[in-house]
């Protein structure tokens, strides 16, 4: 019957359906089949995921993107929903590259098909997954008599700037670390990595983290205080800046690691082993140089751990989507407010969903974001030969989707979200160095290193 009716109802009513029932229903029939090839069709169902899961690497393609294309896309989406939460499931295909063992972090840039590799100098690379060199390489800016003595990095996504690498890059000889913020960007014709901020600082920086044209970084006082300090960075003027606003926030424990999420212009986030706190950034004094002593405007104690470094990527516009953490005991979810119309900020904390009597274990290396998760969850190690991931499915609940909405799993996932796990293969005397998460295709990254040899390698996880 339904392939009697006009094609403009039949377009309607599948519109109403999720990627996985319009699949279904087209098989049933030649007459239906034929709506799989309809450009609207999926370029609807396409958009209505980019709404509430925002992917400006794909936002941008959108027009461009062929009915084929559309559809492959929201397929695989759907695919991984229904995955992504199994049991000792097993990945469709397991990528394995042997890289130089200088490479000490690996960052999967947003669609998962290029990788940025940080080397132990400060280079950095993007490669195209599968392409024999690298299509870009960045050389730091050294003289001979420095040299680097620790190394950090961390992506984060905003709407403007959808990738941004964070390069910390502590330097031996004069005692500074320099702090470099790059736009990746692999959208254009030409990839490339875009210098848009460039800050160094006397003394360890302990965390940074950039977003909607500012870059912030903590940097101990010299009494016992911890200082956060806020710099404009702006791709037309890379030149180092000195810090806009100094916000000293008080007296801090050596031993309390903290991240930072850039929220908005007007508000940052501290995430730290007891509890959240959200400041807001001042106006521009006159005299930048004097650190202003300022207090949270909102906080919560709850025990976040090891979570500090399980947070989501995207924090910029944060009352449009959530900030994520995967807590040692829970998932934590905070929306801010928005800071022009006073509304209220709302967080949850969601306890895992674990059968009664059992316990969450082990949770080490791991990455968040706002559909899925994982993280390491094999504690002893001894030798052994494969390492151990835990998978999860977060509550579509998190995202402000109505309950009654057909299009995102929210009644197969319920309230808690859903766990599932796999397992990958090691060498002997491998370990896991850095583990890093596409959201998106829910593509995963490995970086590990042989412990005996030196060796290194990048296994590269496709779930679907």
């Amino acid at each position: 019957m339904l392939d009697r009716l006009p094609y403009d109802v039949q377009l309607s009513i599948m519109r109403l359906l999720d990627a996985r029932d319009v699949v279904r229903l087209c098989w049933t029939c030649r007459a239906l089949y034929s709506l799989m090839s309809d450009r609207s069709l999926w370029h609807h169902a396409l958009s209505r995921l980019l709404f509430v899961f925002p992917q400006p690497y794909l936002s941008r393609r959108l027009h461009r993107l062929t009915a084929e294309e559309l559809r492959a896309q929201v397929v695989h989406s759907a695919q991984l929903d229904m995955r992504w939460h199994r049991v000792d499931y097993k990945p469709r295909m397991i990528r394995n590259f042997r890289c130089d063992s200088a490479v000490e972090h690996v960052n999967l840039v947003a669609g998962g098909n290029w990788l940025v590799v940080v080397l132990y100098d400060g280079s950095l690379q993007l490669h195209e997954l599968g392409a024999p060199a690298p299509a870009v390489t960045l050389s730091p800016s050294l003289t001979e008599e420095e040299s680097v003595f620790y190394l950090s990095s961390r992506l984060s996504f905003t709407n403007d700037h959808e990738d941004l690498i964070i390069l910390q890059m502590g330097v031996r000889y004069n005692s500074q670390c320099n702090i470099y913020v790059y736009h990746v960007s692999v959208v254009d014709p030409t990839p490339t990595f875009l210098l848009v901020g460039r800050i160094s600082v006397t003394g360890s920086v302990w965390c940074c983290a950039s977003g909607g044209g500012y870059l912030v970084y903590g940097l101990e006082s010299g009494g016992g205080e911890m200082v956060l300090h806020v710099c404009v960075v702006d791709a037309d003027n890379p030149e180092p800046q000195r810090p806009q606003v100094s916000m000293n926030i008080g007296p801090w424990s050596a031993d309390e690691d903290f991240s930072i999420s850039v929220l908005s212009q007007h508000q940052l986030l501290l995430a730290y082993h007891g509890g959240l706190s959200i400041y807001e950034i001042p106006p521009t004094p006159p005299d930048a140089s004097q650190a202003r002593r300022v207090y949270p405007v909102w906080s919560k104690r709850c025990d976040i751990g090891s979570g500090i470094y399980r947070i989501s990527p995207f924090s910029w516009d944060a009352h449009r989507h959530p900030i994520v953490i995967a807590g040692t005991r829970a998932l934590h979810i905070l929306h801010a407010g928005r800071p022009d119309d006073g509304s209220a900020i709302d967080y949850r904390e969601i306890p895992y969903p674990l059968s009664p009597g059992t316990e969450l274990g082990y949770m080490g290396l791991g990455a968040v974001g706002l559909l899925r998760a994982i993280w390491d969850s094999t504690e002893e190690r001894n030798g052994a030969l494969h390492v151990h991931f835990r998978t999860y499915s977060l509550p579509r609940s998190i995202l402000d989707l109505s309950d009654d909405d057909p299009g995102f799993g929210g009644e197969e996932l319920g309230v808690g979200g859903r766990l599932g796990s796999f397992t990958v293969a090691l060498d002997p005397e491998e370990h896991l160095v850095n583990l890093c998460l596409d959201d998106a295709s829910g593509r995963v990254c490995l970086l590990l290193n042989n412990i005996m040899t030196g060796e290194r390698r990048i296994s590269v996880i496709d779930a679907v």
